[in-house]
């Protein structure tokens, strides 16, 4: 009998398989996900009352929840850098906001994985210098927030609004990049930042090269304001009573890090539950679409080979203490959101005893992150940087951690074993000492209490042996020092100068 003729289309057999190594391969994939002024205690599986979040929490029924998160230099800028590099806040040279800082050299984690031979694309939030400084990333593809930065044409998503004739709409709400109260989205969901930022990605996975396994970094630029969630978003919060604000028995005796007493002008009832609802919309609007990030992940077949992690830059105060924004260690600032998930695939190599588990126990932090993505592709670890894997954490080896991990930004420091957050001002010598698993709002000090100084002392003295290992500017002859710094505006009519005046105008 004469053999079967293959039936051929498009010069290929029909029973022709296209491999997908991303799908089948043997090394997974990795989805970083960064939010940006995101608290982690604005979760549901965190414990908030109110705010949505069902795909974050299905996240974290999945992996390991670290509820000891803390973010070494809680403000945009920096914060980014320690999480591209596994580097501290010393490592990195910067403390505080400085866009125009060139980008710390040295390996970054795209740049090692992609020499492991994975496909690097990353899309939203870069806020790096110089602009479009790709940090080792194949592509990028980046909404800055407005911030041209010198540059003679627009930022990718600007572009984008532009080419939708949406341009002149961008910042029709009003509000200035800092500032709180809520405005409607102007713009259709689809061309927001989150909406925009979320549909790159997705293109990227039905666009991606199908003979490596990816790397896919997603940073979305909020719930930092503007808080514009877009409507459907604030009305599922519209009749919700959020927690009020919380005040520290601290507060009035002690300066704490980050007074910021100007921020009354916006601190009336009204707006304080406003912004906390436009708040909650904006992280569900985020929420929602990392729902559908998801499902473009199981429907290109990928979701079974891929690590997951979400994260934050930095957290946000939200009134408590009086103050808001971040660029402080008070636990609305500096505490992050911290879920990592192993994938279906990743079989025996995790532990059962990983899935769904929360971690209150090891302080980690965003310099982990670079580590953690080396060891889980085969990257090469630099060498000599504080940051260190969580991958034994899943395989439930019982690895030496370590015991303190410290913080500083602008003149504020800290060191956290976990539970104790202690932190010094660089600039009143004020110190605080809280209880982040009995009081994770930092209501009670409990640095002067007698029944904490052995802790507060251990703490103190590993923050200066730090401080004294980098050189810090803070320490003479073994010693702190304080150092006063004049506050923006003072003695004049200037206080509001990093206030809602930086407001963007057209965009044509």
């Amino acid at each position: 009998m004469p053999a079967k003729e293959e039936i051929v289309r498009e010069g290929l057999p029909v029973s022709a398989h296209v491999p997908d190594v991303a799908a089948d391969g043997d090394r997974p994939n990795i989805l970083l996900i960064c939010t940006d002024q995101m608290r982690a205690d604005w979760m549901g599986t965190n414990g908030h009352p109110v705010v949505q979040t069902p795909h974050l929490d299905e996240l974290a029924a999945n992996g390991i929840n670290f509820r000891s998160a803390m973010s070494e230099c809680p403000v945009c800028c920096p914060a980014r850098r320690i999480l591209m590099t596994g580097l501290d806040p010393y490592g990195i040279h910067m403390f505080q906001n400085q866009d125009l800082q060139d980008f710390p050299e040295g390996p970054k984690v795209a740049e090692q994985v992609r020499e492991a031979g994975y496909q690097t694309y990353a899309v939203g939030k870069m806020h790096t210098w110089p602009p479009r400084n790709r940090m080792g990333f194949e592509d990028i593809e980046v909404n800055e927030e407005g911030r041209t930065a010198g540059h003679t044409y627009p930022d990718d998503y600007v572009q984008f609004v532009q080419e939708a004739g949406l341009g002149p709409q961008v910042n029709a709400h009003g509000l200035g990049n800092n500032q709180y109260g809520y405005r409607p989205n102007p713009l259709p969901e689809w061309a927001t930042t989150t909406g925009w930022t979320a549909d790159r990605a997705m293109r990227f996975l039905r666009r991606r090269d199908t003979t490596r396994p990816f790397f896919l970094y997603v940073s979305f630029d909020k719930p930092h304001p503007p808080l514009v969630a877009p409507q459907e978003y604030y009305d599922l919060y519209r009749d919700k009573q959020f927690p009020e604000p919380v005040v520290g028995d601290w507060v009035g005796t002690k300066c704490g890090p980050g007074d910021r007493k100007r921020d009354a002008i916006d601190r009336t009832p009204d707006v304080v539950q406003e912004s906390l609802r436009a708040y909650a919309g904006c992280i569900t609007h985020i929420d929602s679409r990392i729902g559908q990030l998801l499902g473009t992940l199981r429907e290109t077949n990928v979701l079974r080979n891929t690590w997951m992690i979400f994260t934050a830059d930095h957290g946000d105060m939200t009134f408590d203490h009086h103050r808001r924004a971040k660029g402080t260690f008070l636990n609305g600032s500096s505490q992050v959101p911290f879920l990592v998930v192993p994938p279906v695939q990743a079989g025996e190599q995790v532990s059962e005893s990983a899935i769904g588990r929360v971690d209150q126990e090891h302080p980690v932090g965003l310099a982990d992150l670079m580590p953690t993505i080396c060891e889980l592709t085969g990257a090469s670890i630099p060498d000599g940087i504080p940051g260190r894997s969580l991958v034994p954490f899943f395989r439930n080896e019982r690895a030496p951690w370590r015991d303190v991990h410290f913080g500083r930004v602008k003149y504020f420091y800290a060191a956290f074993d976990g539970q104790y957050r202690y932190q010094w001002d660089g600039q009143s010598g004020d110190e605080l000492l809280f209880d982040h698993h009995q009081d994770n709002k930092d209501v009670h000090d409990l640095s002067d209490d007698p029944a904490f100084a052995e802790r507060k002392a251990f703490l103190r003295q590993a923050l200066i042996d730090w401080m004294t290992e980098n050189e810090d500017d803070h320490i003479e002859d073994g010693e702190r020092v304080t150092i006063p710094v004049k506050r923006i505006g003072e003695g004049s009519s200037a206080g509001y100068t990093n206030g809602p005046w930086n407001n963007r105008g057209w965009r044509g």
